[in-house]
């Protein structure tokens, strides 16, 4: 149950920072945002907040199966560690398309 809670609060934070990115448009939020070498801000915004999201479900997903599969916790970090790394491999790659060349 502890590790629920610990990974919903998790979940919740990057729900709330996901949410502001890409519909609140906050740029500012984006570790090492500088409006001078983006070409598009809401395109940027709204590949960055998405994928933030796609984060929090898998955040709060890994605190479910937690719950449920205690046994199985090994599987389940391995389920949060591939699916972290891969949306941060889709965001560096993603966000090559908004940079000034």
């Amino acid at each position: 149950m502890f590790n629920l809670i610990v990974f919903g609060v998790i979940a919740m934070v990057m729900l709330l920072l996901g949410y502001q990115i890409k519909y609140k448009k906050k740029a500012n939020l984006i570790s090492g945002f500088n409006e001078d070498l983006v070409t598009d801000v809401d395109g940027l915004c709204n590949w960055v907040g998405g994928l933030m999201l796609i984060n929090a479900a898998i955040a709060l997903s890994t605190g479910i199966l937690m719950a449920y599969f205690p046994a199985k916790m090994d599987l389940v970090l391995i389920f949060f560690v591939l699916g972290i790394v891969i949306t941060c491999v889709f965001a560096v790659v993603g966000t090559r398309k908004f940079k000034r060349k």
